[in-house]
């Protein structure tokens, strides 16, 4: 009986944290720059699920993938992939990435709006900065966005998060051996759900994991007895 009872609990445990996600195949050049590029959470508060998130940093390194992938999906010729590359790195000139987010409480699945419980904040080496701009991508995705992000699925959201160029309030005529270059890339999600600390390591170095941490348990609203 009590062998039983403890299969019971480990399949209910396991149901809890099945996620709706796809776990997709990656292949090719750009299948191996994109889970590079991606960091995966997953946030936990006992058996609640609270949120699962894949971020990916939009990098140049990145961005050149993309941008041949999408000029081989289009069948361009040199000349349109050189335009359709410079266009991409022009888009993505600031530190950008491309978030997808499944969270169960839908009320909580709101980045991009200005009084959205979540607070996102990146810091590349000169403190932190607030995100400038979050586009929202809802089902139904359209097919291209779906071959580049085949993490998404009709279960997720999809946000791109632009954030300001840290490096922009350096004046201009700073020495080239005093200018700064970042060498690693922390972007935090946080709300009372919990925090999600994501990590990049720019320059080649030993990388930290992401981390995640759940806020206090979420009590179910119960009505007083008259």
């Amino acid at each position: 009986m009590r062998r039983l009872l403890a299969f019971a609990i480990i399949a209910l445990a396991t149901a809890c944290r099945s996620l709706p996600f796809p776990d997709p195949e990656l292949h090719g050049e750009y299948g191996k720059a994109l889970k590079k590029w991606t960091r995966q959470l997953a946030l936990y508060s006992g058996l609640e699920t609270r949120a699962f998130v894949r971020m990916v940093y939009l990098s140049p390194d990145f961005v050149d993938s993309q941008a041949k992938e999408i000029s081989r999906m289009r069948a361009e010729m040199p000349d349109k992939a050189a335009e359709t590359a410079a266009k991409l790195h022009e888009q993505y000139r600031q530190p950008s990435f491309f978030a997808v987010v499944y969270i169960p409480d839908r009320t909580a699945n709101d980045w991009n709006e200005p009084g959205s419980v979540w607070r996102l904040a990146l810091n590349m080496g000169l403190g932190e900065r607030a995100a400038e701009k979050v586009q929202r991508f809802e089902v139904p995705f359209n097919a291209e966005l779906r071959a580049l992000y085949p993490y998404l699925d009709e279960y997720s959201v999809g946000y791109l998060i632009k954030f300001p160029d840290p490096v922009a309030s350096i004046p201009a005529n700073t020495p080239a051996a005093q200018r700064f270059t970042p060498t690693e890339a922390q972007l935090i999600v946080a709300s009372a759900l919990g925090k999600m600390l994501f990590r990049w390591r720019l320059d080649g170095g030993p990388e930290e994991p992401p981390t995640a941490e759940p806020g206090p348990e979420q009590k179910p609203v119960t009505t007083p007895k008259p």
